[in-house]
């Protein structure tokens, strides 16, 4: 897996108080720092609100590291770190995680490679050992060269195919030129298809040691155990002799004076196979270890707000604004930082005026007086969002990386206290310093136009280049049967244990709201999710998208409080808000569906009911202003195109368009460039008002106080809204169909997408636990012979959904134009393999685990307690689903999970929808 930069601004600051921090450290845990005796750092930090675990091992090795002939071999080098140990082989190593009820997983970046486990807390001490086995025993077998060297292709290729793959790299060649972060994370797919093993080992081996990698351990555990467990697993591994060359004497070697400070002003400009015009800055900015750094980490986190800074004022605001999207965030390395600013318009001709606009707004910063509130609410974000994403465990590594990585564990946990102390003024003498005459480089991408002539390309390499080189290279011999000595711990039975300590109340209000409350003890976080029942099938006839519309608008001022109001005093209570998918985030999108809406909101308890009223005055008054309108819709369309480009998007849309043949059910999510072009500002607030009547909606909170307590204070606010007396319409039932349906749209990319599925009964439906537990196996079986054994795609799997009265089911990938029917035919042989021999013991033990896993992994923090809660309701499930579900897996057999994939998962009379370059 493959993860770009992360910014650490932000569009909307999610804001808590100061005085907080007290109450947030106790309740986080005890954070402990210090290093084995080999050199390995550990980080060890407790959180106790769900019995789970997460182990993250970064290590120092990524792209950045990698010469001209090894760029790529990190990222390689993942994957192949999967694929059997000395003591283990692939298929143990992939499936023991499972078996668990764990998740097991890893990515690369510039700077580092991740390696990842989730696991209930009483196996973690075995997801340890996997990782030091992987880590430092694998034995890299040749047989599986040749597919994951195919796996990563299309993984490459995938990314070709990414809209705005030409936007990012442009701008990493120029903005990162002549220092080791130019280099692509992935590499060349004709450098995999040609390195040799030797290559691979002897990189491996240089840098996977234990003095190169930091140990994050987070969850529920005891310190004093913990450093025991981890002593016992990686103290006795040792670091190579000292004059094997090391990462760190290799990157100086080969880069030399790379790091220097970036200098003047460039601009480069290209065409590219684009839907919109693409503005990226860099910007040189201060060292972590520079004394102007906090306070341009504040500077740079107001200018990422979207309804005070400056330079959003000025590029998005107005009848007719240039910019149609615009990011700000700091990207810190361990060398340099640097201030990077994205920005997109419909208008080409508009590049150079929007260059001039953002220096301007820059230059001007050393004499701008900011909001003070809006700052306040900055600071406290910073420290409120440790609470939140420490929660999410496996997650939070994510989140840390970058500072880790960079600044080290001591910044990452005082960097909110350093920031609470900058005063504004010292931002200021710090953008004259930095922003008044900025050192950058920026680059503009605009769409193709015939007279362009071609269009821009990311390099590559000749596969004779790289043969050439290896052709002379030579590399030490390394035994990698022998391995380090590691002893794995006895495993006991897995039980399917569900701990709820929680107190639940549901019950209808008078106005026909569905009001459901958790009280969770221990829990400091209030989440609350709202869910609008049946989305698309109660949009309009040329309406489609106007949900996802109406929810952009909320967030963007109330009848009472403008935009930059409305922001201020959600950021004061720490409210954090999310009310549609991020366009910029790879699969952001599990939680959006054609089914219903969701509203995910967070704050702490010691703000619940102000934080009640604010939310439900965003909510359910929204002002709708025509300007702000206006904004959201030129956003949503250049979101819109860039989906059109995308195989995966397009596939996914066809076969919902030919699921539901025609029905409302059929209508994208998002609605289309002319749905959205063509819905008024009055449109707008009737769906709202329709939409969003009492008798539609469905809210769960979560949180630490009494249930009794937070059932009144939520029948105060939100009881007091009248009954519409609106008729919602229901969903269309799905049509018999005896005769298969086949569409494809062939489009100029490296690879073609493909979904092919069909109606499900649903949830309440007595097979709907069979129907979950088959996909699963389905998955599993198409995952490990399609990409596995044969390297046909870089992610593939299966995919069941429920409505309360019908549901569907599909299996996907992307895979090369050349083996389109070897993947098709392959799908259709697990599925109809599934059918006639139904799943071995072990599969189905092995699904039912990774539910129980994965029931526990998606409720680790109150917010996502609150959205499966109304899910749940949604669909007609109990209080206690989560239980009897669990009580249900253990009675489903395997010749129950043949029956109902003979029955539903079908390989004749079923849809096949693909995009990409034509078979």
């Amino acid at each position: 897996m493959y993860l770009n930069r992360v910014l650490t601004g932000s569009k909307t600051a999610t804001i808590c108080i100061i005085v907080l921090a007290i109450v947030i450290v106790s309740t986080v845990g005890a954070t402990e720092s210090y290093r084995l005796d080999n050199g390995m750092k550990v980080i060890l930090k407790e959180t106790h609100a769900s019995p789970m675990v997460s182990s993250l091992i970064f290590v120092k090795s990524g792209s950045k590291y990698e010469t001209r002939y090894e760029n790529g071999i990190t990222h390689f080098l993942e994957h192949l770190l999967f694929n059997g140990t000395a003591n283990l082989s692939r298929e143990e190593l992939d499936v023991s995680i499972a078996d668990l009820g764990g998740y097991i997983n890893a990515f690369t970046r510039q700077e580092l490679t991740a390696f990842l486990v989730l696991l209930p807390q009483q196996y973690i001490d075995y997801g340890l050992t996997i990782q030091a086995d992987m880590l430092f025993n694998s034995i890299i077998p040749e047989g599986e060269l040749a597919k994951e060297r195919k796996v990563v292709i299309e993984e490459i290729k995938r990314s070709y195919d990414s809209p705005d793959a030409p936007v990012e790299d442009f701008f990493t060649n120029y903005a990162y030129a002549g220092t080791p972060y130019e280099h692509p994370v992935l590499g060349y797919a004709e450098f995999i298809e040609n390195i040799p093993r030797a290559a691979i080992v002897d990189y491996w081996k240089s840098h996977y040691i234990p003095s190169n990698m930091t140990l994050l351990v987070i969850g529920d555990f005891k310190s004093s155990d913990m450093k025991k467990t981890v002593a016992t697993i990686f103290g006795n591994l040792e670091n190579p002799p000292t004059e094997l060359e090391t990462p760190t004497h290799r990157d100086l070697a080969e880069h030399g004076a790379a790091y220097s400070s970036l200098k003047g002003a460039q601009v480069f400009d290209t065409v590219a196979n684009v839907t919109s015009t693409h503005i990226n800055f860099s910007i040189a900015a201060p060292l972590h270890s520079d004394s102007d750094y906090t306070a341009f980490d504040l500077l740079a986190e107001y200018l990422g707000t979207e309804e005070s800074s400056p330079l959003a004022e000025a590029l998005t605001s107005g009848d007719n604004p240039p910019v149609t999207e615009l990011s700000v965030g700091l990207v810190p390395y361990e060398e340099f930082s640097r201030l990077e600013i994205s920005a997109a318009t419909d208008d080409p001709e508009r590049a150079d005026t929007i260059v001039s606009l953002v220096l301007e707004q820059l230059a001007s910063l050393s004499v701008h007086e900011a909001n003070p509130t809006t700052l306040e609410g900055i600071k406290t974000s910073i420290r409120c969002h440790d609470l939140y994403n420490s929660a999410k465990l496996h997650y939070y590594g994510f989140m840390i990386a970058p500072y880790l990585m960079s600044a080290g564990w001591d910044y990452v946990l005082t960097r909110a206290e350093r920031i609470s102390e900058v005063e504004w003024t010292q931002c200021r003498q710090t953008a004259e310093k930095w922003l008044r005459t900025p050192d950058f480089v920026a680059t503009i991408v605009r769409p193709t136009d015939e007279k362009d002539g071609d269009s821009y390309r990311p390099m590559s390499m000749s596969a004779e280049e790289v043969i050439a080189h290896f052709d002379t290279a030579t590399f030490p011999e390394y035994d990698l049967l022998t391995g380090h000595e590691i002893e794995f711990p006895q495993l006991s039975l897995t039980s399917h244990e569900l701990s709820d300590p929680a107190v639940y109340h549901r019950e209808k209000l008078p106005n026909g709201l569905t009001l459901i409350v958790k009280s969770l003890p221990g829990n400091e976080v209030f989440g609350m999710n709202v869910i609008g029942k049946r989305r698309t099938a109660n949009e309009g006839d040329r309406q489609a998208g106007i949900t996802d519309f109406v929810n952009r608008c909320l967030e963007k001022g109330t009848k009472n409080r403008d935009a930059r109001q409305l922001s201020d005093d959600l950021a004061l209570i720490g409210a954090n808000v999310t009310l549609y998918d991020n366009p910029w985030i790879p699969y952001d999108d599990r939680y959006t569906t054609r089914r219903f809406s969701f509203m995910k909101y967070e704050t702490i308890d010691e703000y619940a009911q102000e934080g009640l009223q604010l939310f439900s005055e965003m909510a359910f008054h929204p002002a709708f202003d025509s300007s702000e309108v206006e904004k959201i819709r030129r956003s949503m369309i250049g979101v819109l195109a860039r989906k059109t480009g995308n195989p995966r998007n397009v596939a996914r849309g066809l076969f919902f368009e030919s699921l539901f043949d025609g029905e409302r059910f059929a209508r994208p999510v998002m609605g289309s460039p002319e749905t959205v072009g063509s819905i008024t500002t009055t449109d707008l607030r009737l769906h709202h008002a329709r939409f969003y009547s009492p008798e539609n909606v469905i809210v769960a909170i979560v949180s630490g106080h009494p249930v009794d307590s937070v059932t009144e204070w939520a029948k105060k606010v939100l009881g007091v809204r009248p009954a519409m007396g609106i008729l919602i319409a229901v969903p269309d039932p799905f049509k018999e169909r005896t005769d298969s349906a086949t569409v494809h749209v062939d489009m100029d990319k490296e690879q073609i997408a493909i979904y092919l599925g069909g109606p499900l009964p649903g949830a309440s439906d007595e097979e709907a636990i069979a129907l979950t537990i088959g996909s699963y196996i389905l998955s599993d079986r198409l995952y490990r012979n399609l990409r596995e054994r044969q390297g046909l795609a870089y992610s593939v799997g299966s995919s069941v959904a429920f409505d309360r009265s019908f549901g569907w089911f599909y299996c996907s990938m992307a895979t090369s134009a050349e083996n389109y029917q070897q993947a098709l035919d392959g799908i259709t042989f697990e599925i109809e393999k599934l059918q006639i021999d139904g799943p071995t013991p072990s599969e189905l033990r092995r699904a039912k685990n990774r539910i129980w896993g994965r029931l526990m992994s998606a409720k680790l923090s109150a917010i996502n307690q609150a959205y499966y809660l109304a899910v749940n309701d949604y669909l007609g499930r109990p209080l206690d689903y989560d239980q009897k579900l669990l009580e249900g897996l253990s009675e489903v057999s395997a010749d129950q999970i043949r029956r109902v994939a003979s029955r539903h998962f079908r390989t004749t009379g079923n849809i096949l929808t693909t995009a990409g370059r034509k078979p």
